[in-house]
C-alpha cells in the first residue's frame, strides 16, 4: 500500500494525501495505559491527589514521545496546491505570491524526535512563511513528492545536508 497520492486536477490544482498505519498506534496505547495503570496501582490516594498535576504533566510529555508521528501526520496530512493569478494558495488559504517562492527543498533532520526526511517550500526572504509538506519521509519519497511538486510549481529541487 502507499504512504501517499499525489493527484494533479489540471495545470492550476494539486493534491496530496499522506495516509497513515493506525495499526502502529497500537505498542504507544499499551505502553502508555500500562505506565498510567503502574503509577494508579503503586500510589496511595492521598500521594495521587498531591502529585496530580505532576503526573499530568508527566503523562502529557509521555503522549507527545509515544503519539509523535501521529501528531505529525495530524498536522501535514493532507495539502492541496493551487495557483490563482500569480498567487500560491495551500489548503484555500492564501500563502504567498508565486515570484517569491525559492524551491522545494529536501532535508534530512537528524533530531532527537525528528528523523527521516522533510520535504518544504523555501519561501524568499528568509521568514516563517516556509510550507513544511511532511516530515519522517523515506528518501525515495521524500525526493519523489519534491520533484513533483516542483514540476507543478515551476521551481528546482534543492537538496540539503
Amino acid at each position: 500500500m502507499e504512504k501517499y497520492e499525489i493527484l494533479q486536477n489540471g495545470d492550476n490544482e494539486m493534491t496530496i494525501s499522506f495516509y497513515f498505519n493506525k495499526k502502529s498506534l497500537i505498542v504507544p496505547w499499551i505502553i502508555f495505559f500500562s505506565i498510567l495503570l503502574l503509577i494508579v496501582s503503586k500510589l496511595n490516594p492521598d500521594l495521587i491527589a498531591e502529585t496530580f498535576i505532576s503526573i499530568i504533566i508527566a503523562m502529557s510529555a509521555l503522549t507527545y514521545v509515544l503519539f509523535n508521528d501521529y501528531f505529525e501526520w495530524y498536522k501535514n496530512k493532507f495539502h492541496v496546491f493551487s495557483i490563482r493569478d500569480e498567487d500560491l494558495y495551500i489548503n484555500n488559504k492564501f500563502h504567498c505570491k508565486l515570484y517569491k517562492l525559492q524551491s522545494v527543498n529536501v532535508v534530512y533532520l537528524n533530531g532527537k524526535y525528528s528523523l527521516g526526511w522533510k520535504v518544504y517550500l523555501d519561501v524568499f526572504p528568509i521568514s516563517s512563511n516556509d510550507y513544511i509538506i511532511k516530515k519522517h519521509l523515506l528518501e525515495k519519497d521524500a525526493h519523489e513528492i519534491a520533484e513533483k511538486i516542483s514540476i507543478f510549481l515551476n521551481r528546482n529541487v534543492k537538496i540539503e545536508s
